[in-house]
């Protein structure tokens, strides 16, 4: 079995298309057929059940699929190690991260290390929180930044703290001076909040509740980034992470304004990578400087 007859069954397993994996790896779909057509004449059975909705691996599928999965992981980790021998002059590095990291925090980060080391590329993955655990198990994500969902999850976390949310206006906000907000101040105010199916949604709701306060937001939408200029041209304010917006706070575009909860409005995070797997060194790299870069454990700012 040749690495490439792996890729292109491993990416239709996943996928559940053989045009679905095509249009992921770029390949020809009569060249995806044609690999599957000669695995199963090499191994004598049949590898997917063809249903109405796509292509699901037999059991012999699912087999092959475990044992394709760590044959291409050992052949990319012996591609990183040659790699290494050049030290930060190569190398591709996988990130996945929930969207309050992608915004800000690792853009950031990836274009510092790239300035150092250009010959650096790298992969990030926007993903909601507990599918880039999901990802850095599966070792499809070298490094996973995320919203902390379950505390079982089986990654090694590299870094981990709970920060709060806070109140985001623009600088000339009448409560931009404030130095403490109360829930209950909010509701004097057009609020921008993100939808109720994400973790910092559901965490102010939550805190909302245990203060008997209701909350109805101005606008809601399912990107942070969409808040913000509802901000700035308006008397309104957003919650969120601080870490989300880091570089317009600094900058001065924006204002933090720390909010008291009685039911709290701490969230976890954590930088995660796959429990005993070796990183390659220009993710060792990298992953020492992204955890410089986030407030001290338990710092809570």
């Amino acid at each position: 079995m040749q690495p490439t007859s792996l890729r292109y069954f491993l990416a239709v397993a996943r996928t559940g298309s053989i045009a679905a994996a095509s249009a992921q790896l770029n390949v020809a779909a009569s060249a995806i057929s044609r690999q599957i057509a000669n695995l199963e004449f090499e191994l004598d059975c049949v590898l997917f059940e063809r249903r109405p909705r796509g292509m699901v691996p037999s059991p012999a599928g699912e087999l092959l699929a475990q044992h394709a999965h760590q044959v291409l992981m050992r052949s990319d980790q012996v591609v990183s190690e040659i790699r290494e021998l050049q030290g930060l002059a190569r190398g591709l590095i996988r990130l996945a991260s929930s969207e309050g990291f992608a915004l800000d925090l690792l853009p950031n980060a990836v274009a510092e290390f790239h300035a150092r080391h250009p010959g650096i590329r790298f992969e990030l993955a926007v993903l909601p929180p507990a599918q880039v655990t999901q990802v850095v198990v599966a070792g499809d994500a070298d490094i996973g930044v995320t919203f902390a969902t379950d505390p079982a999850a089986p990654v090694h976390v590299a870094y981990e703290t709970r920060l709060p949310m806070i109140a985001v206006a623009a600088p000339g906000h009448p409560l931009a001076g404030a130095p403490l907000l109360r829930l209950a101040d909010l509701t004097a105010h057009p609020i921008a909040l993100p939808t109720r199916d994400t973790t910092a949604r559901r965490t102010f709701d939550a805190a909302c509740a245990a203060e008997g306060i209701t909350v109805e937001p101005t606008l809601t939408a399912n990107n942070l980034w969409a808040l913000l200029p509802f901000v700035r041209r308006s008397r309104g304010l957003a919650v969120m992470a601080a870490l989300t917006v880091q570089t317009p706070l600094r900058h001065g575009d924006l204002v933090a304004i720390p909010i008291h909860a009685h039911g709290g409005l701490m969230r976890g995070i954590q930088v995660q990578t796959m429990r005993e797997r070796r990183l390659p060194h220009a993710v060792q790299a990298f992953l020492r400087e992204l955890v410089a870069a986030l407030p001290l454990a338990g710092e809570g700012s």
